[in-house]
């Protein structure tokens, strides 16, 4: 879950919904916020769980969508008994991936709200261009496209102030409705809601394990999009950030300092304070956060930064992304 506040993203914690651990990623956008910074670095400034990626970095990046040490063990240990079951292993195949994408967009009542068609377009382009690894020199190149097939628009002014619980537990009764009408395809297809996402959001997503099929998917706030108001998250990273949650990834600085962090590999250990909230430069924020080898992976999709910072996948994230459609969505 990715959760900004205009001047803030938040992270973390879990989205416990009544089902159980249901895992997803998801995003915030509070009012704005004053927050003392340091001049920008140039690149940027059966479980069922949910994480989320916030914009409101006042909330110390406490993600009401991410899942403790314990939860990301449990989801592991599935992974890793349906993958010895399966015979699969995160190993890279030829081909590409089309994942069939429907585009929901929640409008109010008399239209307003809806993002342009240019700027679906270029948010659809910011998602391919991540996962083709073409965002920088060194980002990983995946299987992943993503294709729409349909967009639709509704007019309604309950689903468009898109909210989760008061508590931050699960969605709404008006966001569940809106899903279970809208929703199509199984569960490899991608269904993306787009709405005025409130409860300080960028977004969120749900993990491939969690949940019914008809509640699976991304929603994302309409002002996150390239060139929406969300600035300095408006470019669109919000998209590869929640898909990432869709298909199995932690967040970089999951369990902290702590092993096994993220479960991936080769990216560094990244404490998980303040810091993921900056590209590194900043004399307050350290870019090397945890006593193991290596810089906090800052411009990792990920991680938790300004969408100008974000802009890689690791070849480890690639394979376990890959792994995890090969488990839970392909062919569903």
């Amino acid at each position: 879950m990715r959760v900004r506040s205009m001047s803030s993203l938040l992270r973390r914690r879990g989205f416990h919904a009544a089902l159980g651990l249901v895992l997803a990623g998801s995003l915030s956008t509070a009012a704005p916020a004053t927050v003392a910074s340091a001049a920008p670095d140039p690149e940027c400034d059966p479980p069922d769980l949910s994480s989320a990626r916030a914009l409101d970095r006042d909330k110390h990046g406490e993600d009401p969508n991410s899942v403790t040490a314990a939860q990301a063990a449990r989801i592991q240990a599935l992974i890793d008994r349906r993958a010895d079951a399966s015979g699969e292993r995160a190993t890279a195949r030829g081909g590409e991936i089309v994942v069939r994408t429907f585009i929901h967009v929640i409008t109010r009542k008399n239209g307003s709200g809806a993002p342009s068609a240019k700027q679906i377009r270029q948010q659809m382009g910011v998602i391919n261009k991540a996962y083709a690894g073409e965002s920088a020199a060194s980002s990983a190149k995946t299987r992943f496209r993503f294709k729409v097939v349909d967009t639709d628009y509704t007019r309604n002014n309950a689903w468009y102030d898109w909210n989760l619980t008061p508590d931050g537990s699960d969605e709404d009764a008006e966001a569940k409705q809106a899903k279970r009408a809208l929703h199509r395809g199984g569960r490899a297809a991608l269904n993306v809601y787009i709405a005025g996402l409130g409860s300080g959001l960028l977004g969120y997503a749900n993990y491939p394990w969690e949940g019914p099929l008809k509640l699976d998917g991304l929603v994302i706030l309409n002002e996150s999009m390239p060139g929406g108001a969300a600035a300095p998250y408006n470019l669109g990273d919000t998209g590869p950030h929640e898909i990432g949650h869709w298909l199995g990834l932690f967040h970089t600085f999951e369990n902290g300092c702590t092993r096994p962090g993220d479960y991936i590999g080769d990216t560094p250990y990244q404490d998980d304070g303040d810091n993921i909230f900056f590209c590194g430069g900043n004399p307050d924020f350290g870019a090397d956060t945890c006593p193991q080898p290596g810089l906090d992976p800052v411009h990792n999709f990920m991680s938790y930064g300004d969408d100008a910072c974000l802009n890689r996948f690791s070849p480890d994230q690639a394979r376990r992304q890959e792994l995890v459609w090969r488990l839970f969505r392909a062919g569903r």
